[in-house]
């Protein structure tokens, strides 16, 4: 049982990825995925992880380009062709994460709820 903030959070991440899915294509600068994703948490009162991103795949897994889930100013266009993944990661508290002593696992500073969404 997940209460409504936290269902409201899942969703609205969600809508985050479809949001920013739906203003790719050839010619859109990357950053517009940042500040539409930004554009819905800002709206929602939600932060934003900043340590993590998305990524180009290539010939290696995680390559450039860096897709940032926030509002930036990286320069750089999608071009025909090109894959990468978008990932937003939206937080009720802060978005600050810390490692756990497993080296992999990540929880906000706060103790907050996070939900988080990738597509390729």
């Amino acid at each position: 049982n997940v209460d409504q903030p936290g269902r409201e959070l899942v969703e609205r991440t969600r809508e985050s990825l479809d949001a920013a899915i739906a203003v790719c294509g050839p010619g859109v600068p990357l950053k517009r995925i940042g500040k539409t994703i930004q554009a819905i948490a800002d709206q929602y009162n939600y932060t934003i992880s900043e340590q993590f991103s998305g990524h180009g795949i290539g010939k290696e897994f995680h390559c450039l380009p860096l897709i940032y889930h926030h509002d930036n100013d990286e320069e750089g266009s999608m071009e025909k062709g090109m894959m990468f993944t978008i990932e937003p990661m939206f937080c009720q508290g802060t978005a600050l994460g810390v490692q756990w002593p497993d080296k992999w696992t990540v929880a906000t500073a706060d103790g907050g709820r996070s939900a988080q969404f990738e597509h390729t």
